[in-house]
């Protein structure tokens, strides 16, 4: 199904689209109230600035998706799948989540005022730290593992009744406190952090200023890399398979042993490279490990 073809039934006064396949199609902007959407296939489409209402999400596909300025408030959402979504400035007020998929999720400045997040998963989602302290009432059960907080505030963020164990702190500008009250597990990364030999794999790190940092022996496969600064940084031994790299700046970023994604850098990344002549890096591709040539080392 279509975006018009959608629009023109949904005009009609059709109301029931359980099951649909709408996956990647454009619906920006769309207005959609007391729809049945349960089990519809809506991966890797844009519903920015579109208003979903009073509606039945369960157990759809919503991963990837982008909600920019989107409202899906008094929706059901129980076990619905928004795993990677992109969500700036929206609100679900008053849906239902219970048992909802947020994993990989990316969220900046949403509303989540009455809604019922029990049994959510936010494993290495990436969210500001205002967020979970604002809503750490509705957080109190929720699992925050290997998720990103922007930090500014560390006691604030600590004493918030989420469980923090196993997150990961961000903070461009570097801690001024130690780690000594942080929770079980918890990782503070910030631009030239010794970051080597931990787990990322998966993580979104999408964003973020790491440059310099030391990820020597570290593991970033599946990681979201996009648009993260990484100017010398350290990534010998580091493994990259399957890795988000579209404009990940890599000036200066030392590569020794690196294992790469199945495909080259992109070539609109290259030019984040000061001299990739002076990088002489070759792909092995029985191994996908990146090298240096023997004749300039």
């Amino acid at each position: 199904m279509n975006r018009d073809e959608l629009l023109k039934r949904y005009a009609a006064g059709e109301r029931d689209f359980s099951g649909v396949e709408l996956s990647g199609v454009e619906l920006k902007g769309v207005e959609l109230y007391g729809v049945n959407l349960s089990k519809a296939n809506l991966s890797n489409v844009n519903l920015g600035y579109a208003d979903i209402i009073s509606s039945n999400l369960q157990e759809a596909n919503l991963s990837g998706v982008n909600l920019d300025h989107t409202r899906i408030d008094e929706c059901n959402l129980t076990g619905t799948n928004l795993r990677a979504m992109d969500a700036f400035q929206s609100s679900f007020i008053g849906s239902n989540l219970t048992g909802a998929d947020l994993s990989q999720a990316l969220l900046r400045e949403i509303g989540l005022q009455g809604v019922n997040l029990s049994d959510t998963n936010w494993e290495k989602a990436n969210i500001d730290s205002w967020f979970v302290v604002e809503f750490k009432h509705y957080l109190k059960k929720v699992y925050l593992k290997r998720t990103v907080l922007y930090v500014d505030d560390t006691n604030e963020i600590n004493n918030c009744e989420a469980n923090l164990t196993d997150a990961i702190y961000y903070n461009s500008r570097g801690f001024k406190d130690t780690a000594a009250n942080d929770p079980p597990g918890v990782i503070r990364i910030y631009p030239g952090a010794d970051l080597s030999r931990l787990d990322f794999s998966g993580c979104n790190l999408r964003n973020l200023d790491l440059q310099g940092v030391n990820l020597s022996g570290s593991n970033l496969r599946g990681a979201n890399l996009i648009h993260t600064d990484l100017r010398n940084a350290n990534l010998t031994n580091t493994d990259l398979r399957d890795t988000y790299l579209r404009y990940t700046d890599l000036q200066g970023a030392i590569f020794c042993n690196t294992i790469m994604p199945e495909k080259r850098i992109e070539e609109n990344q290259l030019h984040n490279v000061e001299d990739p002549e002076e990088i002489n890096y070759i792909l092995d591709l029985d191994n996908d490990e990146l090298t240096f040539d023997d004749d300039d080392q």
